[in-house]
């Protein structure tokens, strides 16, 4: 069925929330992308308010005046630094350089004004920053793009991963997937997977906002963070930059990281560029635009002793060359084109483009490594911003977008490729072994798309109160295939093409179109007093998975001995209050408190998963008839829920140290699980239903030094406590799925990613357009593992009763700035795991280590050409090896 035609029958009730969104934006329009200052401007000499002072930012067309209190404030400023001018007849022209604005906070700036004795004198001065942010009611971190080229990290998610709290992409305990990622305003999630579908490079990034403790209600379907990113603008003059590295992986674990030893040269490149100005002829036109090309082949490589088509251990065809195992080609293009129509009214018009291919590494595969599968992901984004200040005191933001992605994986493109032999091909005759020909046989082939319209408006309506208001909707459109092919009964001996698939409506063929969609509206009320600031904000969400389901979950395959059919899923609805408080103490010291309702609808994979579309016009959920292996979605899934209480403080100890204390306790509930259904032909499978629950708590101690006196830094030490009675939503199934059967958790353990202790630090030195030198530092308690009895001898019985080893790494960044020519040249070297630290992030639950298995003492005879301590040496359970770049930037 087309979209127009789904639309057009999704009845009364869709036609209601469309009139209420027009209704909203009647007075509404973005938050997110931009800060205020504000301050209070008098006479130096006799510290009298001065009114009606001109105030404005040079280059800008943003201004105020003061009131008859000499109070200002100027709205709607986009993140960076700036020179503000304060201009009143009688008196010296005042220009405060260095003024530094972030998003969602007030830059806070008192001015002095001096009387003029000669005509035309100007006062220049350099803005003091607080070395505290007052107005902060949440944990939340701003990093300037100045702050990350400065860095040894190569995209962002390398940043956030430095941000305290957050262990490998895990904020605050929370499960993966629990974080809303905005650019510009916009979210730009895939709606599948709940993973940020696009790609956007460093030299694109103006600023980046990591929100990990309580966040405003402009916020929604987030449970455990935001990332927000606010990209560059073309500006008034020329700027080109590029940016190239060579770089390969150096070490000395040869054991493990196969043929390190033996691959010379170039082992990975990149290059990127940037261009950005005025539009030629149009001065009220700017572009910025940024690229990015980059090939990788990894540092997991696989022996080809055995071809696809083998399949005797013993009898080897290869030609014994290393292939590359996680190698990946990756493109991406942004592009923003800013018109100034009018002093009060700007467009922004943004295409961002990515596409990737990668290949994951099967250890299973490592002799025969032609035989695995290749993941593509392909992203394009449309968006415009319209940014209208209709007064002094009020401005909208109307944001739209077009998000599509495409994911496809696999071997071969043509399903029916005849170089594709049956999947038990080649398939081990003993443990610790590995495959001796064979290949992955599965093809998958996913579009995503969303269409976007989001609407914000602020106003200032007097010094106290700053109101928003906002709304949103959002189409989806999932359109997924996914099979794979297996031998037929008794398949042993059959020739290449002697394999089958899944007839369509069977299990194992998953095809199906759906088409969800969201609205959302909020209030926020940002109060500032001389004694505290208020946060306050209710947020509404509202989500129709526009989808059927099961009427009788007895019968999924439509047995017609028993009652089947469809009905329509549920819609759902939820109210989201939020509240935060900053209590300055002193001139250097402030007190939060926050408090909030988090909801998040679960990804569209766990609504929809393994459903067909029938052409009757009903949805089968056809599972397997030989045991419990199947797992089917439910679009009648509730949002899943976190309470979040958190106390923080921040403190000045210096004019450039300063100190931050938080501690939180988040409450998880309604988290998705997995629920075992027995069916009236006496059979099993098993349905996402909201069943899992957890909690976090935790405390963080933070110190950061401003780079002065030609260094700055910043620690970070984060003891936090992960539990929950699942860590994966399909533990019940896999439960169920032992032999014998293991009865699912029932009280809080630790989760997987349950890492008490966290300390990150990052250290720069040198003179900024000159030389500089970054170092950053990770190091981290182990996460859990399960024991096995059998050798520790301890009687446990619960999951995650073990500690990994402790894991360290160290990064560094080196370079030098010419001047040549009339252009900026910058050399650099740049290693990651500058020490070739060998940690342990998988282990064997024999031995607790990644080095060895207790259970090889049972492993019998080995029918193979390799020893079980190669199979043993498994670089997956590792982090990466020393990997060295020496690149060259040119500025102009």
């Amino acid at each position: 069925m087309k979209p127009v035609e789904r639309l057009h029958q999704s009845g009364l009730r869709y036609r209601l929330l469309v009139l209420l969104l027009w209704c909203v934006w009647g007075g509404i329009a973005l938050a997110g992308t931009t800060g205020k200052i504000a301050g209070v401007i008098t006479d130096q000499s006799t510290g009298e308010p001065l009114p009606a002072v001109n105030v404005y930012i040079d280059g800008m067309a943003l201004g105020a005046a003061s009131d008859i209190d000499g109070y200002y404030f100027i709205l709607n400023v986009p993140p960076g630094e700036y020179t503000l001018i304060a201009q009143f007849i009688g008196y010296k022209e005042l220009r405060v350089e260095g003024v530094k604005v972030q998003v969602d906070l007030t830059a806070r700036l008192n001015l002095q004004m001096h009387v003029e004795t000669i005509e035309g004198e100007t006062v220049t001065v350099v803005a003091d920053r607080p070395i505290v942010q007052k107005d902060l009611t949440a944990s939340s971190t701003q990093i300037s793009s100045q702050e990350i080229q400065a860095l040894p990290v190569d995209n962002f998610n390398e940043v956030i991963e430095l941000q305290a709290g957050v262990v490998d992409g895990h904020f605050r305990g929370g499960r993966l997937g629990e974080v809303s990622y905005m650019i510009d305003g916009l979210p730009v999630n895939d709606g599948f997977n709940n993973a940020m579908s696009v790609n956007i490079e460093n030299n694109a990034i103006q600023q980046l906002e990591v929100i990990s403790g309580t966040f405003n209600a402009e916020y929604g379907q987030a449970m455990s963070g935001i990332v927000n990113i606010v990209t560059q603008e073309g500006g008034t003059q020329y700027q080109a930059n590029v940016s190239s590295y060579a770089s390969n992986y150096y070490s000395n674990n040869t054991d493990i990281f196969w043929g390190l030893d033996e691959v010379s040269g170039i082992g990975a490149y990149s290059t990127q560029a940037s261009l950005s100005g005025p539009l030629a002829g149009l001065d009220k036109i700017r572009f910025f635009i940024s690229g990015r090309y980059q090939k990788d082949d990894g540092y997991l490589f696989g022996r080809r002793v055995y071809q696809n088509t083998d399949s005797d251990p013993f009898f080897p065809s290869g030609d014994s060359a290393l292939v590359p195992m996680n190698n990946r080609k990756y493109q991406s293009f942004f592009g923003k084109v800013t018109y100034m129509v009018l002093p009060s009214l700007k467009l922004n018009y943004s295409l961002n483009w990515g596409d990737n291919s990668t290949r994951n590494y099967d250890h299973g595969y490592r002799l025969t490594p032609d035989g695995t599968v290749t993941d593509y992901r392909t992203n394009v984004t449309h968006s415009l911003n319209i940014n209208h200040v209709l007064s002094k005191t009020t401005y909208y933001t109307l944001g739209l977008s077009r998000n599509e992605t495409q994911y496809q994986g696999y071997l071969y493109e043509d399903l029916f490729d005849p170089r594709y032999v049956p999947s038990d091909q080649g398939l081990p005759s003993s443990g610790y072994t590995f495959r001796s020909g064979g290949n992955h046989n599965y093809h998958y082939d996913r579009t995503a798309v969303f269409y976007l319209a989001k609407l914000d408006l602020t106003s200032q309506i007097n010094k106290t109160h700053k109101l928003g208001f906002g709304a949103q909707f959002k189409q989806h459109q999932v359109d997924q295939f996914a099979t794979s092919f297996r031998p037929p009964t008794g398949s042993a001996g059959l020739d290449d093409q002697d394999f089958v698939y899944p007839e369509p409506l069977t299990n194992g063929w998953e095809a199906y179109v759906r088409e969800p969609r969201e609205f959302a509206a909020y209030v926020q009320d940002k109060i500032e007093l001389d004694d505290f600031i208020i946060n306050l904000g209710l947020r509404f969400d509202y989500f129709d998975p526009n989808a059927q389901t099961l009427s009788d979950l007895l019968n999924p395959n439509y047995n017609e001995l028993f009652p089947f059919g469809n009905k329509q899923a549920e819609t759902n609805f939820q109210l989201s209050p939020r509240l935060g408080v900053a209590f300055p103490i002193s001139s250097t010291g402030v007190i939060h408190v926050s408090y909030g309702h988090f909801f998040q609808i679960p990804n569209f994979e766990q609504l929809y998963q393994m459903s067909a579309d029938h052409p009757d016009g009903t949805v089968r959920y056809p599972i397997d008839q030989e045991g419990l292996n199947t797992v089917i979605g439910n679009p009648e899934l509730d949002a899943q829920r976190t309470v979040t209480y958190e106390l923080g403080l921040q403190q000045g100890l210096t004019d450039d140290i300063a100190l931050d204390f938080t501690a939180y306790y988040r409450d998880i509930r309604n988290l998705v699980g997995t629920q075992i259904i027995g069916t009236y032909d006496a059979n099993r499978y098993a349905r996402f239903i909201n069943l899992d629950y957890g909690n976090t708590r935790g405390v963080v101690l933070s110190f950061e030094k401003r780079h002065t006196d030609f260094w700055g830094g910043r620690i970070d030490y984060t003891y936090q406590i992960a539990e929950g009675n699942a860590s994966d939503p399909r533990s019940a199934f896999f439960d169920s799925q032992g032999d014998p059967p293991t009865e699912p958790e029932k009280q809080l353990i630790p989760l997987d990613w349950d890492q008490r202790s966290t300390l990150n630090s990052s250290l720069t030195i040198g003179k900024p357009g000159n030389w500089n030198a970054s170092l950053i530092g990770r190091l981290g308690t182990g996460t859990p593992y399960t024991a096995e009895i059998k050798w520790t001898g301890v009687n446990v019985n619960f999951r995650n009763n073990r500690i990994k080893p402790n894991r360290f790494t160290l990064d560094m960044k080196a370079e030098k700035t010419l001047k040549l020519l009339g252009a900026q040249a910058t050399a650099f070297v740049w290693v990651e795991n500058l020490l070739d630290n060998r940690n342990e992030l998988g282990v064997y639950g024999s031995s607790g280590r990644a080095t060895y298995d207790l259970n090889t003492r049972d492993a019998g005879t080995i029918i193979a050409l390799h020893s079980i301590g190669e199979y043993i040496n498994n670089p997956q359970l590792y982090n990466a090896p020393r990997q060295v770049r020496f690149g060259l930037t040119l500025g102009f």
